[in-house]
């Protein structure tokens, strides 16, 4: 039942009793995992292998379009069939609609990362968009073309960021 009528204070009551915050110092910041470099690379491949299965079955329906092959007679390393111009420009927008549907979706990896419990990030831990997951992709070509070294550098930052990662600010997190 509720109060009816003022409430009487008397002058001479105690204050209310005043709770101590909690200092600072015994708050636990959590740290976010960073994913690995060898839990990356092992990621990387899987992702790769899906590609490039995609892509030979793509190019086995479409053999001359996609791809250059040897004249039979050679006897060279050089004698391996060779991706087309086109084939190039169609596996390029593959790879980054992949990467970047993946990235973006609500798995926030790709199958391979996923497979390792590994997911993309910004730096402030929220799900990337359209255009920083196109800027990781792109900057993921830079890390190729320096011989990998943009790879390599993940193993040795403090947030195990690659070149790409560092590019676009985005971080590659375990779940745990």
């Amino acid at each position: 039942m509720g109060q009816i009528g003022p409430v009487y204070i008397p002058p001479h009551a105690q204050p209310a009793e005043v709770i101590p915050a909690i200092p600072a110092a015994s708050v636990a910041l959590v740290r976010p995992a960073y994913a690995g470099f060898w839990l990356r690379a092992c990621a990387f491949a899987i992702d790769t292998f899906i590609l490039s299965f995609f892509f030979a079955t793509l190019a086995s329906a479409y053999p001359t379009q996609l791809m250059t092959f040897p004249d039979q007679n050679t006897q060279s390393l050089l004698a391996i069939p060779h991706v087309t111009f086109t084939g190039f420009i169609l596996l390029f927008v593959i790879m980054w609609a992949y990467y970047v549907f993946f990235e973006t979706s609500s798995w926030q990896a790709t199958p391979g990362k996923r497979l390792f419990r590994l997911y993309v990030t910004d730096l402030a831990g929220g799900k990337i968009t359209l255009q920083r997951s196109s800027m990781r992709y792109f900057g993921r070509k830079i890390s190729e073309v320096t011989f990998l070294v943009g790879y390599l550098i993940a193993a040795f930052t403090e947030k195990k960021q690659a070149l790409h990662d560092i590019m676009a600010g985005c971080l590659v997190l375990r779940r745990r």
